[in-house]
């Protein structure tokens, strides 16, 4: 995601665009790897950038809400990875290394349905995401 897309998108939704947030998309954006909020605190700290640690998790509540950013959850880890894609999307991590990737999958709307009828809920959304393993970790396994 870019400059423009982060404006644009705090424009739509009426948020204000602080300069602590767009620091901590900076940050999360140009990481390859997915970053601990303590680690973007750290990189943001060493670039003499004065953003506190409360400001960094705020931020990144939010854009996890807004679709900008991808929680990964392992034991008592958690870690973001800015969204490349604009559009809803999902994810499958390696369960190894951590790598993320991002990919569009448009064909749920038979399982939504499904969903929808066996609970008796109206689905408005949804948030899938896979684990498994990479081609690099699988070939590197004994």
């Amino acid at each position: 995601m870019d400059k423009g897309f982060f404006k644009e998108l705090f424009q739509e939704k009426r948020l204000r665009i602080s300069h602590p947030r767009f620091l901590i998309y900076q940050e999360l954006s140009s990481s390859e790897v997915p970053l601990s909020p303590r680690e973007l605190y750290e990189n943001l700290r060493r670039k003499k950038r004065r953003v506190g640690l409360t400001s960094i998790y705020r931020s990144l509540d939010l854009f996890e809400s807004l679709g900008m950013a991808f929680k990964i959850s392992k034991g008592s880890s958690v870690k973001y990875k800015s969204c490349k894609l604009k559009n809803h999307h999902h994810h499958i991590v390696c369960q190894s290394c951590g790598r993320v990737v991002e990919f569009e999958c448009n064909d749920l709307t038979e399982w939504s349905k499904w969903v929808s009828e066996s609970t008796g809920y109206k689905v408005t959304d949804h948030r899938v995401h896979f684990l498994g393993v990479c081609k690099t970790c699988t070939l590197s396994l004994p």
